[in-house]
């Protein structure tokens, strides 16, 4: 098996949902990469890999009306995404607020996550919980959680 790098990780992170999120970037087709809250409880991944634990917002420029990067940063700077795994706080780094690149309809998007080494996730279950909080796309406070499981070397998708 191959094992994902960090490279693999970190682009996934900075570039799928701007230049890669319809296959002209960096690929997660298997959902071996990125951790979403959002993805369905019980999936699994290997604990040898570097994985992101990362949520991205979208603004539309035909659904939300946001037609420049400007109006679209000045959206997003209220927005907080808390995100807590295991129950406890997870330090995250925000990127900044990006264009999707050749898409149609165009849109803007702002992601927040963490890029994790290799055996930083214990193998086991875990549950990833991100609270968003000024969401100019859907008002009031989201909630997203998701049950994954980190496969001990040997085992699962570690095979």
């Amino acid at each position: 098996m191959q094992q994902i790098t960090r490279g693999e990780a970190e682009a996934v992170f900075h570039a799928r949902v701007t230049g890669g999120f319809h296959g002209r970037g960096p690929s997660d087709a298997n959902r071996q990469v990125a951790i979403r809250p959002f993805y369905p409880n019980g999936l699994h991944y290997c604990v040898e890999d570097w994985h992101v634990l990362v949520l991205a917002l979208v603004l539309d420029e035909e659904l939300d009306g946001v037609s420049n990067l400007g109006e679209a940063k000045k959206l997003f700077d209220p927005v907080v995404m808390t995100f807590v795994l295991d129950g406890k706080p997870l330090d995250t780094t925000r990127e900044p607020v990006k264009a999707f690149l050749g898409e149609s309809p165009k849109g803007f998007v702002l992601a927040q996550g963490r890029v994790v080494a290799p055996g930083e996730l214990a193998a086991g279950s875990h549950t990833l919980t991100v609270t968003i909080e000024n969401d100019p796309a859907a008002p009031g406070v989201e909630v997203y959680t998701s049950q994954f499981f980190i496969d001990a070397a040997g085992t699962g998708t570690c095979i």
